[in-house]
C-alpha cells in the first residue's frame, strides 16, 4: 500500500511538472516563432527594396535610407530571437503565475524523493535547437563573404550582427574591412567609432579620429555628432557638447524618438553643469587666459573647414600635459578662446596651480589629440595667468 501511494503521488507530481513545462515552453516557442516570422518579412522587404533600385523605381539615396532602417530592424529581431531562445519566457500578467505556484508546491515532496531515488538527469530538457539559429545565420554570412570578399554591405551587416551578439573584436574587424572597401561611408565610420567607445568605456583618440573622418564626409551624421558631443562633455567643454547634440537632433528623423530623448537629456545635464560651474567655482573661472586664434594667410587655402583645432595651455616648467584644452573646427577660426580650470584634464593639474604658460593652437588633419608631423601650429610662450587679448597665429608646420 505504501509503495502504491508513493508511486501514485510520484506519477501525479511528474504529470503536473510535464504540464507546467509544456505551458512555459509553448509561450516561449510562440515568442520565438513571432521573431522568426518578423525576421523573414524583413529579409523579403530588403530583397524587394533592391529590386526597386535595380528597376529605377527609387533613387540610390532613398534606397540607402530605407536599407539602413531595415538593417536596424533586422538586428533588433536577431537580438529578440536570441533572447527568446536562451531565456525563460516571463509573462507580464502576474496572475498567470498563480497556478504555477500551486503546481510547484503540491509535488514538492514527491520531486525531492525522485531526485534522491530516481534519475534527475531525465527531467532536464536539452537546449532548444532554435538557439543555434543566430550562429547559423552568421556562419552563412561568413561563408558568403569568403566567396565575395568585396561585398561592403555583407561586411557591414556582419559587423552589426557581431556587435549585437557582443562579439566586439570580430565586429571591429568586420567594420574595418567594410571601411577599407568603402572609405567614404560616414555611417560605417561612425559605427566603428561607437563600437570602439563601447569597448574602451569612453571616447578615446582613436574613436575621435573615426568621428572626425565621418563628419568630414557628412557634417550632419547624427551618431558622429553625438559622439563628439560626448567627448566635449568629458572634457568639460559643455557649450561645445550642447552645440553638437543640438545639431544631431536636427539631423535625426522624428521617428528616432528614443535617440532624440537621450540627447535632450544630455543637453539638460550639460546646461546644469554650466550653471553649477558658474555658481560653485568663480575663482577657477577667474584663473584663466584668453585671446583670439587665427590662421596665417599662407595656410588658409590648405585647411579643410572640418579640420580639428586644439587650443591648449601647458606650464612653462613642469609637466607637459595640457592644463586646459578646448576643441573647435577650422571653420570657426578666427576663434575667441578662454582657457580656465573648468577645462582641466585632471583636477590636480589646472591653470590656477601655475603662473606662466605656453599657449598652443594646432590644426590636426586626423583629429588625433597627439601632435603629428604635418600639423599646422601656433605658439605663444611666457604667458602670465590672467592674460587677456592674446593674439595666437597658426603659422608653422609641426616637424
Amino acid at each position: 500500500m505504501t509503495l502504491f501511494i508513493i508511486s501514485a503521488v510520484l506519477i501525479i507530481g511528474l504529470s503536473i511538472l510535464v504540464i507546467a513545462w509544456a505551458l512555459l515552453k509553448n509561450s516561449k516557442n510562440n515568442e520565438i516563432n513571432r521573431s522568426q516570422s518578423n525576421l523573414s518579412i524583413l529579409q523579403e522587404n530588403l530583397k524587394s527594396l533592391e529590386k526597386d533600385l535595380n528597376e529605377g523605381l527609387i533613387t540610390n539615396e532613398q534606397y540607402q535610407f530605407q536599407k539602413t532602417e531595415l538593417e536596424q530592424r533586422t538586428v533588433e529581431e536577431v537580438i529578440q530571437l536570441q533572447d527568446a531562445s536562451e531565456k525563460e519566457y516571463v509573462s507580464k500578467d502576474s496572475s498567470k503565475w498563480i497556478p504555477y505556484t500551486l503546481i510547484g508546491f503540491i509535488p514538492l515532496l514527491v520531486v525531492s524523493l525522485y531526485l534522491i531515488l530516481g534519475n534527475p538527469g531525465a527531467i532536464f530538457v536539452q537546449k532548444d535547437p532554435q538557439a543555434k539559429q543566430i550562429e547559423e545565420m552568421v556562419s552563412q554570412l561568413e561563408e558568403r563573404l569568403k566567396k565575395e570578399p568585396k561585398n561592403v554591405d555583407g561586411w557591414m551587416f556582419l559587423g552589426r550582427s557581431y556587435a549585437a551578439m557582443n562579439r566586439l573584436v570580430e565586429a571591429r574587424m568586420a567594420y574595418q574591412k567594410a571601411i577599407a572597401l568603402d572609405p567614404k561611408n560616414d555611417h560605417l565610420l561612425a559605427d566603428l567609432a561607437d563600437l570602439i567607445s563601447y569597448q574602451q568605456k569612453g571616447i578615446n583618440a582613436e574613436a575621435l579620429d573615426y568621428v572626425d573622418q565621418a563628419l568630414k564626409i557628412n557634417p550632419k551624421n547624427p551618431k558622429a555628432l553625438a559622439l563628439r558631443g560626448s567627448a566635449s562633455f568629458d572634457q568639460k567643454n559643455y557649450s561645445a557638447a550642447i552645440k553638437d547634440w543640438s545639431l544631431a537632433i536636427t539631423a535625426l528623423d522624428p521617428k528616432d524618438q528614443e535617440f532624440i530623448t537621450g540627447l535632450q537629456d544630455s543637453i539638460a545635464e550639460a546646461q546644469s553643469k554650466i550653471k553649477s560651474t558658474s555658481k560653485t567655482t568663480p575663482q577657477s573661472i577667474k584663473a584663466n587666459v584668453s585671446g583670439t586664434v587665427q590662421l596665417s594667410q599662407e595656410f588658409k587655402s590648405k585647411i579643410n573647414p572640418q579640420d580639428t583645432v586644439f587650443i591648449y595651455a601647458r606650464a612653462m616648467t613642469g609637466p607637459k600635459m595640457p592644463l586646459a584644452i578646448i576643441r573647435v573646427q577650422a571653420k570657426d577660426l578666427p576663434y575667441s578662446f578662454e582657457l580656465n580650470d573648468s577645462q582641466a584634464m585632471s583636477p590636480q593639474m589646472s591653470l590656477s596651480q601655475f603662473k606662466e604658460f605656453s599657449i598652443y593652437a594646432r590644426v590636426s588633419k586626423s583629429g588625433n589629440a597627439l601632435p603629428q608631423t604635418g600639423d599646422f601650429i601656433g605658439q605663444i610662450d611666457n604667458v602670465q595667468l590672467g592674460a587677456k587679448q592674446l593674439r595666437l597665429v597658426i603659422d608653422k608646420i609641426q616637424p
